[in-house]
């Protein structure tokens, strides 16, 4: 989606990604750096974009911990995201872990920001 232009076409689209954005925050820096080295290239197929490929990840993408209940990667999700892009979400039933809760309660974070991974961005993104 980012690659083909869709976010320039529709810079108010809203898309949420879970299993902590499928390992896409982990590659940003190289996904910028080879979509910047394939438009310099003139590659085939490659489209200018008005902004970095993580630019639109950290406008226009949201992330949920479903699946991924692991406190480095949140954190690191956390950091490079920002607040307001991480939501809380459980992989239920695939993935039914009790403490799931009380572990990511646990969270190193301030309660402004656990207040936002628990409730407010969920509650901005889907309108509720």
């Amino acid at each position: 989606m980012i690659a083909a232009g869709i976010f320039d076409r529709y810079p108010n689209l809203k898309v949420v990604v879970g299993h902590l954005g499928e390992a896409l925050p982990f590659w940003m820096k190289r996904i910028d750096f080879m979509h910047g080295a394939s438009v310099a290239s003139g590659r085939t197929g490659t489209r200018r974009l008005d902004r970095k490929p993580s630019e639109y990840f950290q406008s226009n993408i949201y992330i949920t911990t479903s699946g991924m209940p692991w406190e480095d990667a949140i954190m690191y999700c956390l950091k490079v995201l920002g607040a307001e892009r991480v939501m809380y979400a459980m992989d239920y039933p695939y993935q039914y872990m009790a403490d799931e809760v009380r572990e990511q309660d646990n969270l190193p974070i301030s309660l402004h920001d656990k207040k936002k991974f628990f409730q407010t961005n969920a509650e901005e993104v889907f309108n509720l």
